[in-house]
């Protein structure tokens, strides 16, 4: 479930804090090729996935989706792990979530999804089972997915099958600044709302929300406190900012810049940093991986 946590503090001031979910995770280990090697590029497709995939896609007017080798690899060891348990998980007996086999393939993504399935027989029952329902067929057609994963691994004793699905979209530097600009954008449009001014930019706050997010995805935590004890406005100093007050909303689990202010702004405390009317500036970070998927930080300094 998408977590959400929100800190504000002027100086070594003590915060209130609204508490999220943690979330701890396993530090994963590299998936290796049949040569030792990460695997990369493009995947044949011979189960037919991809023509009842991007059909399904076309009617709801998105684009076709690639089947991409990694995110194969990471479908096809979570299929075989939920298999070997006899379960549906989206963790596996080793503690890795399937965002974590993601990432250790050497697929860094911008935004994913997931479908863990278990019942149908062939890609065309697992297809229709996908769009029978709202929720997963929003997944399986949503426009910003542009790399699919596709793997499904038979229960020996029971004869279940357990389908594994992983969609994404790929990172890139330019692809990331355009979502922390949307989460910009949609964050002072609410203060608009609230006819309060909106917020700036500022290049220091970025840096501090961005190493905020990559942390929680590398140290497998989800706090505003880091391990090594430091604080919103302690890791803002470190990136150089002066400025006396510092907020912070962290989320995690989040798929879209939407989705992570509609939630910020549904919490009183989250709402409470985004609207208050001392804060001119603004840094947003996001990371992909961890168990809860996406990271996400919006630091405010006034």
């Amino acid at each position: 479930m998408p977590g959400l946590s929100s800190s504000s503090g002027r100086g070594r001031t003590p915060p209130t804090a609204t508490a999220g979910p943690g979330v701890p995770t396993v530090p994963a280990s590299p998936a290796a090729g049949p040569n030792g090697q990460p695997s990369l590029g493009s995947a044949p497709d011979p189960d037919g996935f991809l023509p009842l995939v991007n059909s399904a896609r076309a009617r709801a007017g998105s684009p076709a989706v690639v089947l991409d080798a990694r995110l194969v690899a990471a479908a096809r060891e979570h299929a075989a792990g939920m298999a070997a348990r006899g379960r549906l998980a989206s963790e596996g007996a080793d503690g890795r979530s399937v965002f974590q086999r993601i990432t250790a393939s050497g697929y860094a993504y911008l935004t994913v999804g997931e479908h863990l399935v278990s019942g149908p027989r062939t890609p065309t029952e697992f297809v229709e089972y996908c769009l029978a329902d709202e929720r997963t067929r929003g997944t399986l057609c949503e426009p910003a997915f542009t790399d699919a994963g596709l793997a499904y691994v038979s229960d020996g004793r029971s004869g279940d099958v357990y389908w594994t699905a992983v969609w994404a979209r790929p990172f890139t530097p330019d692809c990331l600044t355009r979502t922390a600009a949307e989460v910009v954008a949609l964050t002072n449009a609410e203060r608009a709302s609230a006819r309060l001014a909106p917020l700036a930019g500022d290049p220091l706050l970025t840096d501090a929300a961005q190493a905020h997010s990559d942390d929680m995805v590398a140290r497998a935590f989800y706090s505003h406190t880091s391990p090594d004890g430091s604080e919103p406005w302690h890791r803002a100093a470190a990136a150089g900012s002066t400025r006396r007050m510092i907020g912070e909303n962290i989320a995690c689990g989040q798929r879209s810049p939407a989705e992570v202010v509609r939630g910020w702004m549904d919490s009183p405390g989250h709402r409470a940093n985004i609207l208050k009317p001392d804060f001119t500036h603004i840094g947003i970070g996001f990371a992909g991986g961890g168990s809860a998927g996406t990271y996400w930080t919006q630091l405010f300094g006034g």
